[in-house]
């Protein structure tokens, strides 16, 4: 079955800024919460730039502060092992000391307010000097706008409501990096019908539709780097692609429970949509990716050639197809291994779009998807017998892994 065409085009956000003549709050570097770095020696991040280039075998190795208990085929999400990024490991309330070797210290017991007046109904305008550091912060708003180039946000909240648009709108031109922050509608405190105990609400609507927001998107050139953040109540995430050299990194995160799963309102993709192809550099490792919806995780959407995607050791259930890298068999240079596929939620089709991987002959690995299954699970085309097999790119379950 072919995708349905995302209603709201990458980059069609930008014409539905909100904020002219819409009274914006407008707050400027707040103070003693912000530390500006030295600049790094070229325009890379000072916590990214000695990393190697990603390749088809690029993998990381999850973070050590997500406690090992379990192990990934034993364990889900909120099962109390911690194996997996969920409510216990990730968001601004579980940051440790010294989140990414920036000198911060562990979540002090309640976040400051950015600034007086914010509201769910005025967007909030955020200028910061390039290279700030801003952490232990509350951002409320119809939309949060970001201006500022190398910015770090570490153990922050962002929560508004603002269907079909941004909750979050960046305008950096080489990089941005979330750490161990949360973005979620402002009128709950967890997501509709998550009890805390499953990686994603089992049943519709979620989020609904008008107290949700769509996306987050980077409006310029730069390239995200996301670690340990809880996500939920949206439906999309267009911060996508990497530049050669430097890859988007998406590590440790915790994405489920998107908006208004009841009916088709929104496109329900996790990572992305990228809509146009030609994308990449990515690492996409560790994540827990799981959430009803009828598109896809990771959401690789367009028709030209995508380059250099790892998709390593994540856990993955739910969606219309799981992953899409392309609709297109045109990939190059895609690693996906080492994942868990689970049927503990519903899905509309399948766990790989098309079977669209890349291929050996093209540079690609596809090694080492386990299934797994168990009783009462809610993804009707696997059988308890499946748990433990191989998921091979043509969605069926094998008992030897694909060497293709």
């Amino acid at each position: 079955m072919r995708l349905p065409l995302r209603w709201l085009a990458a980059g069609a956000v930008a014409a539905m800024v909100i904020g002219a003549g819409a009274g914006y709050v407008t707050a400027h570097d707040s103070g003693s919460d912000i530390r500006v770095q030295a600049a790094p020696s070229s325009t890379e991040s000072a916590a990214t730039s000695a990393s190697p280039a990603v390749s088809a075998s690029a993998s990381i190795s999850p973070s050590p502060s997500v406690t090992k208990k379990g192990s990934a085929l034993a364990s889900r999400p909120n099962d109390g092992t911690g194996y997996w990024p969920d409510f216990s490991n990730t968001g601004y309330i579980h940051t440790p000391a010294n989140a990414g070797g920036l000198g911060k210290g562990a979540y002090p017991g309640k976040l400051k307010d950015h600034t007086s007046g914010m509201s769910a109904s005025k967007p909030l305008r955020l200028e910061f000097p390039d290279n700030s550091v801003i952490s232990f912060q509350r951002f409320l708003a119809l939309k949060v706008t970001i201006y500022g180039d190398n910015l770090t946000f570490i153990g922050c909240l962002f929560e508004g409501t603002i269907p079909n648009d941004n909750l979050v709108q960046i305008y950096a031109d080489t990089a941005i990096t979330f750490r161990y922050s949360t973005f979620k509608p402002a009128a709950y405190a967890k997501p509709p019908g998550n009890n805390g105990k499953v990686s994603s609400a089992p049943a519709p609507p979620g989020t609904p539709f008008d107290k949700s927001w769509q996306l987050m998107t980077t409006m310029a050139g730069a390239v995200a780097t996301m670690d340990h953040n809880d996500i939920w109540g949206n439906a999309g995430l267009e911060m996508t692609t990497g530049r050669p050299g430097k890859p988007s990194r998406w590590t440790n995160n915790y994405l489920h429970d998107l908006a208004d799963t009841s009916h088709d309102e929104y496109h329900h993709d996790g990572i992305g949509p990228q809509s146009e192809g030609d994308g990449g550099p990515m690492i996409v490792d560790h994540n827990t990716i799981a959430s009803l919806g009828n598109t896809n995780g990771l959401a690789l959407q367009g028709t030209g050639v995508y380059d250099h995607v790892s998709f390593t050791n994540n856990y993955v259930s739910g969606w219309g197809y799981a992953l899409c890298i392309g609709t297109r068999d045109n990939a190059t240079n895609i690693t996906v291994t080492g994942n868990v596929f689970s049927a503990e939620l519903s899905q509309l089709y399948g766990f790989n779009y098309g079977g669209i991987w890349g291929g050996k002959s093209r540079g690609s690995t596809w090694r080492n998807n386990r299934l797994q299954v168990r009783a009462g699970d809610d993804n009707s085309h696997f059988k308890v017998a499946d748990n433990g097999k191989y998921l091979w790119p043509s969605n069926s379950a094998r008992s030897t892994d694909f060497t293709g």
